[in-house]
């Protein structure tokens, strides 16, 4: 308890080490996913999903390591690279622990949400208040950053657009996570890499208004 509260103050100096913000990053993350995957009433399905969820945290921001690795160095920043990566593993954790704290929201809305398409739009909002809630942590810890160097807010920025357009289009790679009715249980669906998740959500919002 005593290391969530030092992780949500979101200060550098109360955060956690690395080893016990990831724990907590993903056991918040795998607490989402359960109850998601529990949904299908397949334990299977509540297994695999409490797997997928925090191995979406740990590939959108792996994914974006590098990327961000050639902004700084670009922009003359090496040297707070590794103030700048624990900033972004407590935004990490804090995206698992905020996940994990809005799971009784997620078992509610599972239980009062019948539509599928309603469903997935409501795990979608759930997730994107937890980013919201990551982002602001990261930040608070950019502060001494940015005061020192304000050319670490380009830096924060570029992590954020390539973070979201990377995270949203990987949730969908790695679906499903509730389970579908007339489909198999299974880790990932055939046509993973086949759609846009941008434009299937587009289509979910369109059915919800007909």
């Amino acid at each position: 308890m005593n290391s969530v509260d030092g992780l949500l103050r979101a200060a550098p100096q109360t955060t956690p080490r690395a080893r016990t913000a990831l724990a907590l990053g993903l056991g918040g993350g795998a607490l989402m996913g359960g109850a998601l995957g529990a949904y299908s009433g397949e334990p299977l399905m509540a297994v695999f999903a409490a797997i997928k969820v925090p191995l979406l945290l740990l590939l959108s921001a792996g994914l974006c390591l590098p990327s961000f690795y050639v902004l700084n160095a670009v922009l003359g920043l090496r040297a707070d690279l590794a103030p700048a990566l624990r900033a972004l593993l407590a935004a990490q954790a804090a995206l698992g622990v905020t996940l994990g704290a809005l799971t009784p929201i997620s078992v509610f809305a599972s239980l009062s949400v019948h539509d599928p398409y309603a469903q997935t739009l409501v795990d979608g909002m759930l997730f994107a208040v937890a980013t919201f809630a990551a982002q602001q942590m990261l930040a608070r810890h950019y502060e001494p950053l940015v005061a020192r160097d304000p050319r670490h807010l380009v830096a924060l920025r570029g992590w954020l657009v390539v973070y979201v357009f990377t995270g949203i289009q990987l949730a969908w790679v790695l679906r499903p996570f509730r389970g579908t009715a007339g489909f198999p249980v299974e880790f990932l669906r055939p046509e993973a890499f086949e759609q846009n998740a941008y434009l299937v959500v587009l289509d979910h919002f369109a059915r919800l208004l007909r």
